[in-house]
């Protein structure tokens, strides 16, 4: 089985009003892909998450987030 080169886009509103757009792979659909990313959140015992932006990976601390919103899926 190959892997799916669907991504979704998901916004990521910090504080001071940047916005990141970290690409999560699609898993099912748009909605179990989100609510995956959300689950993500929680488990990181360490306060920060690794986010995927195109081809670059950084981490965000979670604590400085104000707001996520799915933006669609996108090829890659």
């Amino acid at each position: 089985m190959s892997e799916s080169n669907q991504y979704l886009k998901i916004e990521v509103l910090m504080e001071d009003n940047v916005i990141i757009h970290h690409f999560e792979r699609v898993t099912t659909n748009e909605t179990i892909t989100f609510n995956n990313f959300i689950a993500k959140l929680g488990r990181d015992a360490n306060g920060f998450l690794t986010i995927k932006e195109q081809d670059d990976f950084s981490s965000i601390n979670v604590n400085k987030i104000i707001k996520l919103s799915p933006q669609g899926i996108e090829e890659l």
